[in-house]
């Protein structure tokens, strides 16, 4: 007599990093992102949040120079 086992289920790849970014250019060339986190502490999250998003401004936006 064979057994029949049917197993079923969800398979999610979680990332290591707790710290995930969506970068979008827009259609005039701007750029926009999502800055998500992960953890406990809110203030350790809200810390990470503000230096991934100063990190992301100084990469991507620019000042128009002065005088122009």
């Amino acid at each position: 007599m064979t057994e029949h086992v049917e197993v079923s289920g969800n398979i999610v790849f979680d990332s290591a990093d707790p710290v995930t970014v969506e970068l979008a250019r827009g259609q005039r060339g701007g750029y926009g992102w999502t800055i998500k986190v992960k953890g406990r502490d809110q203030q350790e999250v809200l810390d990470k949040i503000h230096a991934v998003d100063q990190a992301l401004r100084t990469e991507y936006i620019t000042t128009a120079p002065e005088g122009a």
